[in-house]
């Protein structure tokens, strides 16, 4: 490993780790299971995996400056599923374990991808983000780092979501 390149590549290793324990914690359940509530009140868990997607792709904007495909935002359920700004618009019918998987695969490569183009330096640009009601100014590493977190966090929601529902692996 390069040495202007370490704390690039550690962050592309802990965002991949993280992607996949993720995955193979949810890689047993049906595709009813990711469409329906775990427990009551709770998002399904597809909601939460097409969460991660629609996050990869909300953050490469603010970090690259590049829109990115409105079809994979579409596909990725960006803000009509968890948490939208507007009316939830759910899949209608259940999606296959593979669907999720795919598309989250993918909006995590094009962050990958575009996490491979900075070198260490890079990660001290500070980039505006234009809020509601005032402007955040963020560093690329920290928002490098935000993306990992949240993952960790949901991962963890999940997982204790697919525990108390009885979705153990068996």
């Amino acid at each position: 490993m390069q040495n202007s390149q370490s704390q690039v590549s550690l962050l592309k290793w802990m965002l991949e780790d993280l992607r996949n324990e993720t995955i193979k914690g949810v890689s047993h359940l049906t595709k009813e299971q990711l469409l329906q509530d775990p427990i009551p009140g709770e998002a399904p868990i597809g909601a939460y995996l097409m969460h991660l997607g629609e996050v990869d792709l909300h953050w490469l904007e603010v970090i690259s400056g590049v829109k990115q495909s409105e079809e994979l935002k579409k596909r990725s359920y960006s803000d009509v599923w968890y948490d939208p700004s507007g009316e939830p618009a759910p899949p209608k019918e259940p999606l296959e374990l593979n669907e999720y998987l795919e598309t989250i695969k993918i909006t995590r490569s094009h962050f990958l991808d575009y996490i491979s183009t900075l070198s260490d330096s890079d990660l001290e640009e500070i980039i505006t983000f234009k809020g509601i009601t005032k402007d955040f100014k963020f560093s690329k590493k920290w928002i490098i780092y935000h993306i990992i977190e949240h993952e960790a966090h949901h991962r963890g929601q999940m997982f204790m979501l697919i525990r108390k529902a009885g979705w153990n692996k068996k």
